[in-house]
């Protein structure tokens, strides 16, 4: 009996101090989440890295190449007996440029997509140590109350323990409550201080990050404006360059020697797009009708809806009312919101990598030329790209005659294969001469898509774009726009 009772004493004795234990604890510190640092940069970052880096390795060499031409160019600019070496050497600098220029717009694709990506990374980097801040100042405000609850309660040091205790049982009880408070507030600091670790590791990285965004800004600047210095290097190259004379000639020569064919062919040509533009306005004229009307219907369909609910209501409102006049009127107005005109986009170069214009818009040998012709060494196949998001309106891929002539074939009005897109608000682009054009009527494009492949079907001494900016049918000067 004496023995079942001092089993009964120890089992309460412990569960006492268990419960006690966890009153004291209740309220502590939330566990602490081993939550790892910032991953490992991912494989399509780190291929960016080593693009730009490629990138920049190339220009340097492109630069150094450069640099020898130059010398070259003008060791020989002025002597007679090195005039072939000369153009040699300017025709190797035109194409030396262009690759230049080719390197560098792929370049600032990548900068701009890594400082997107970075941008990202600082955003979502901002708002974890944000929350890491939180849950630091959280765990130190638990701690702070541990040690209120502590300082309020007392604490016992081991002689007390072993001085207060009734029994050998009852001092072992407490000393393994104290044990687990002291394990306990141990745990709580080494997990306060691991956060304080992560924090500063993150804190770290992103000023990294920040300092990183900032110097590929600037790369990029340097860049773009190396870009341009590049496109102003190349045209300079073009007037020095005796094949460019040359090729000018001859096509000075094939028009004179066709000019009557070919002022016609524009003047029908033209006729058919004053044709076209004037159904495009007029399909346009029963669209925008068609929707007056579908919104008027709308509107009178909403009106009969509300003025049926306003009738119901006051149907139920003096129902009641014995004799009442059940009739009601009223009347509603609508704000049918905002329908102005889109704002008009932003053109783009057209054949992304080359820049040369060999003709202009204006007076040429007795004919208005009403775009512009790009063309550089070596342009036979490139893209040509949308100038800005539209809808094509007419594409024409009847000419099988690519190549350079001295006269016109007749084929697409000159213009040989050839779409035209309408980007709304009045304004057409028109490309032209191309290999074969890959769209179709009524497809709609994407500022930058590809239409087709630069070509010399038409009328056409060379591969090249003709390109037209034209605002309500009549031709503006591309230059203007690109």
């Amino acid at each position: 009996m004496k023995t079942g009772t001092v089993t009964m004493k120890r089992i309460l004795a412990f569960s006492i101090a268990v419960i006690t234990s966890m009153t004291v604890l209740a309220g502590g510190a939330k566990p602490v989440l081993n939550q790892q640092p910032a991953s490992a940069e991912s494989q399509e970052i780190k291929e960016n890295k080593n693009k730009i880096s490629s990138a920049k390795s190339k220009i340097s060499e492109l630069e150094e190449k450069q640099a020898e031409l130059d010398k070259k160019i003008s060791s020989t600019k002025d002597d007679i007996n090195k005039e072939e070496e000369n153009q040699a050497a300017i025709q190797e600098q035109i194409e030396t440029v262009q690759e230049t220029i080719l390197t560098l717009e792929d370049s600032i694709s990548d900068l701009e997509n890594e400082i997107a990506g970075l941008e990202e990374d600082i955003a979502k980097s901002e708002i974890k140590i944000k929350n890491k801040k939180a849950e630091i100042d959280e765990g130190v405000d638990d701690f702070k109350q541990r040690m209120r609850a502590m300082y309020i309660s007392g604490s016992s040091s081991y002689s007390d323990i072993l001085i207060g205790a009734t029994d050998f049982y009852d001092m072992l009880m407490k000393i393994e409550l104290v044990k687990r408070v002291a394990d306990h507030d141990n745990t709580m600091i080494d997990g306060l201080v691991e956060l304080k670790d992560q924090y500063e590791v993150q804190e770290a990285e992103l000023e990294n990050s920040k300092a990183e965004l900032e110097t590929n800004k600037t790369d990029l600047e340097e860049q773009k404006t190396y870009h341009q210095e590049q496109k102003a290097k190349l045209d300079e190259l073009y007037e020095q360059s005796q094949a460019v004379i040359d090729q000018l000639e001859a096509d000075k020569q094939a028009y004179e020697e066709n000019k009557a064919q070919i002022d016609k062919e524009q003047a029908d040509f033209e006729a058919q797009l004053q044709k076209l533009y004037k159904e495009q306005e007029a399909i346009k004229a029963k669209e925008a009708e068609a929707a007056r009307k579908a919104e008027e219907e709308r509107q009178r369909k909403l009106q009969e809806q509300q003025q049926q609910q306003q009738q119901s209501s006051n149907g139920n409102s003096t129902s009641s009312n014995a004799g009442g006049n059940t009739s009601g009127s009223g009347q509603s107005s609508t704000n049918n919101g905002d329908y102005g005109y889109q704002n008009k986009s932003q053109f783009t170069w057209p054949v992304p990598g080359y820049y040369h214009i060999s003709y202009g818009v204006g007076w040429r040998w007795g004919a208005y030329h009403k775009g512009i012709d790009i063309w550089s060494p070596g342009i036979r196949g490139a893209k040509i790209c949308a100038s800005a998001p539209g809808t094509v309106i007419q594409v024409s891929n009847t000419c099988p005659h690519d190549y350079g002539k001295n006269y016109s074939c007749g084929c697409g009005g000159g213009y040989g294969n050839y779409c035209i897109i309408d980007h709304g608000n009045g304004y057409w682009t028109l490309y032209g001469h191309s290999q074969h054009m890959n769209v179709s009527v009524g497809q709609h494009v994407e500022q930058g898509e590809v239409l087709g492949l630069i070509g010399s079907t038409g009328h056409s001494t060379g591969d090249h774009l003709h390109f037209e900016v034209r605002l309500n049918g009549v031709a503006q000067n591309p230059s203007n726009y690109v």
